[in-house]
């Protein structure tokens, strides 16, 4: 499978389709594009495979970097690699955890996949303190819902989503879980 292609196809889903209907950036300045290289920086986390995308696409104001978080798949350690851009960029280029921001995927104790706002979001974005994902464009929710049921078909996405989901979880504990 050519992960990079799949990546592709599902970041056309985000193209036209937001959490608002209207640029939710002016409501906060854009807080989820701070610049890669300031102080405060922000970075996403790209998927399993998606850095494939970035290598090909070679975009100038984007930095791929090793993060501090791994997963284990397939009895190997795995670096999950960070996406820090440098504060504005070409939309339809953007990681698909921008494309998807404020909400995650989730594993919870159940074992089933949601899509839950993510509770990182809560302390920087507007939307993700003030309102509950039900109140997103509905097409937005259900692409991402889509989306990920897609991808957690692939063994290895599916290990990543276990210690990311362990990993929310952690963050979970301070903020209701939806």
């Amino acid at each position: 499978m050519n992960t990079a292609y799949v990546y592709l196809q599902l970041y056309k889903l985000f193209d036209d389709n937001t959490p608002l209907k209207t640029d939710c950036g002016r409501l906060c300045g854009g807080a989820c594009c701070k610049d890669g290289d300031s102080p405060d920086s922000m970075g996403m986390y790209l998927f399993p495979g998606e850095k494939k995308v970035f290598e090909l696409l070679s975009p100038d104001w984007i930095k791929i970097e090793p993060s501090d978080f791994y997963y284990t798949s397939g009895g190997v350690r795995r670096n999950v690699p960070i996406a820090l851009c440098s504060g504005s960029c070409d939309r339809y280029q953007r990681p698909l955890a921008c494309r998807i921001f404020p909400l995650t995927p989730y594993v919870g104790n159940d074992g089933k996949l949601r899509i839950i706002t993510d509770p990182r979001a809560k302390s920087l974005c507007p939307l993700a303190a003030a309102m509950h994902k039900d109140e997103y464009n509905h097409g937005f929710v259900r692409n991402a819902e889509r989306t990920f049921s897609l991808l957690m078909k692939n063994r290895r996405f599916a290990d990543f989503m276990q210690d990311y989901s362990e990993y929310l979880s952690e963050y979970l504990k301070f903020f209701s879980e939806e």
